[in-house]
């Protein structure tokens, strides 16, 4: 399932309509979100999306920060996804940010720019997320 499905029937869940989720997003959180924006994400058409909006919307409908992993792997590399098959790892640049485990690590030199940004700023997410900057 990916993260513009499950915010979809979260926003159903609490039977509320993209443009209630987006005056509510703005006003809670001061994150401009507007309902075609909202619709695009919903649908998939949009997955480059800020960390403000994904902190956003992951704490406006209670999502743990795994139901976002659509927006930063395939499905088969996540391992609950792929039975049978040995989990993938990720390493990044040298100068990435934080630390990389080098015994597990697969080279990511041939993923395009966005990939290499959305990771970066996956990671700025769980920073913010859990606090520890």
């Amino acid at each position: 399932m990916t993260f513009g499905e499950i915010v979809k029937i979260s926003r159903e869940n609490k039977r509320l309509s993209q443009e209630d989720v987006s005056k509510a997003i703005e006003k809670k959180y001061g994150v401009r979100l507007s309902t075609s924006y909202l619709s695009m994400i919903e649908t998939g058409m949009r997955t480059n999306l800020t960390v403000n909006l994904l902190n956003a919307l992951l704490d406006f409908f209670n999502l743990p920060y795994t139901a976002a992993a659509s927006l930063f792997s395939r499905l088969e590399s996540i391992p609950e996804y792929s039975p049978g098959r040995e989990p993938a790892t990720v390493v990044l640049e040298s100068k990435a940010p934080f630390p990389s485990n080098t015994d597990n690590q697969i080279a990511i030199d041939d993923l395009p720019s966005d990939a290499k940004r959305s990771l970066n700023d996956f990671y700025e997410f769980l920073l913010y997320k859990y606090k520890t900057r």
